[in-house]
């Protein structure tokens, strides 16, 4: 009886055995398999990674971004997940990434004008904020794949309408003076015409006359033009009014100003200080001086070299 139960326990025991060799020996199958494929997914990665940064073409790299997040999916949801494998998705996927934000920030960058409350380059502008539209759209079409989360791409995207909306606002600012520069051209209703001014620190001229000054005026004399259409011109026959004026140093030949008065288009009927002006040219007429004056008209030989020369072309 002894004998019988000592063999059934002996049969257990080898069966115990047995089973348990075979449950190590499939765990240590599971394991090896387990390492396999890990190692298979890391060198898969590897190649993968390196493929997208030999790639040229943005949409392919986009493509290869793309087909890592899926597989990035897919092996989470795989029973045996690998620690090692899942650092190397995130550390492929962060290196894909920062390929896309380098180049948003880029662009970004190369658009940004930074004194735009100065800027008056209206074409400048205008490419700037076409560039950054374009880039708001690229966002908005990758950003699914590009941004780990949507909060991240909509501070970037934020960050893109601000400036754009300081480029709008600065557009608008400089439509409005340009329409008033049209607006103030409309109502002298006269285009001047001049075809060219030439100025140096002795010498001013225009399509009209010419001015020679003495040496010792040099930086010391201006010149300012108007365009009159109400007193003493009329909006089809304007006055154009040259007023000079200069700094004096010599007791007897001070500080003086005269003025220029030309009519392109003829003498307007409200002229009527022309009886006490020289007549320089046809429609072209010199003013009285002002304290010492400015010219000497009617070149009197006494003020040949203190005042100022002029003559009509």
């Amino acid at each position: 009886m002894n004998k019988k139960n000592n063999k059934t326990i002996i049969s257990i025991i080898s069966i115990i055995v047995v089973l348990v060799i075979c449950f190590f020996g499939y765990t240590l199958y599971q394991k090896k398999q387990v390492e396999t494929v890990s190692a298979e997914k890391l060198t898969a990665l590897h190649e993968l990674t390196k493929k997208f940064n030999d790639e040229n073409d943005r949409n392919k790299r986009l493509e290869l971004l793309k087909d890592t997040l899926d597989e990035q999916s897919k092996f989470n949801l795989s029973s045996n997940k690998d620690s090692k494998v899942q650092d190397e998705f995130k550390n492929s996927i962060n290196t894909m990434r920062t390929y896309f934000h380098n180049d948003y920030d880029n662009t970004l960058k190369k658009y940004t004008i930074s004194d735009i409350s100065s800027t008056s380059d209206n074409n400048k502008i205008n490419d700037s904020k076409s560039k950054l539209d374009e880039l708001t759209k690229i966002i908005e079409k990758e950003k699914d794949y590009t941004f780990e989360t949507e909060k991240e791409a909509q501070e970037k995207q934020t960050e893109i309408e601000k400036l754009v909306k300081k480029y709008e606002e600065r557009i608008t600012e400089l439509g409005k003076k340009e329409k008033e520069i049209e607006k103030r051209k409309e109502d002298s209703s006269v285009n001047i015409g001049e075809k060219f001014v030439e100025m140096t620190s002795t010498h001013y001229e225009n399509e009209y006359f010419i001015v020679d000054v003495p040496e010792k005026w040099s930086g010391k004399w201006s010149i300012s033009k108007t365009v009159d259409t109400k007193d003493l011109g009329t909006p089809s026959q304007p006055a154009i009014t040259y007023a000079f004026s200069r700094a004096g140093d010599n007791p007897m030949f001070g500080g003086g100003g005269q003025t220029v008065h030309v009519f392109p288009n003829g003498l307007s009927s409200k002229a009527d200080n022309i009886k006490e002006w020289t007549k320089l040219g046809s429609n072209i007429y010199v003013g009285v001086g002002a304290s010492s004056g400015f010219f000497n008209e009617k070149n009197e030989s006494y003020y040949k070299d203190e005042m100022a020369r002029i003559k009509a072309k």
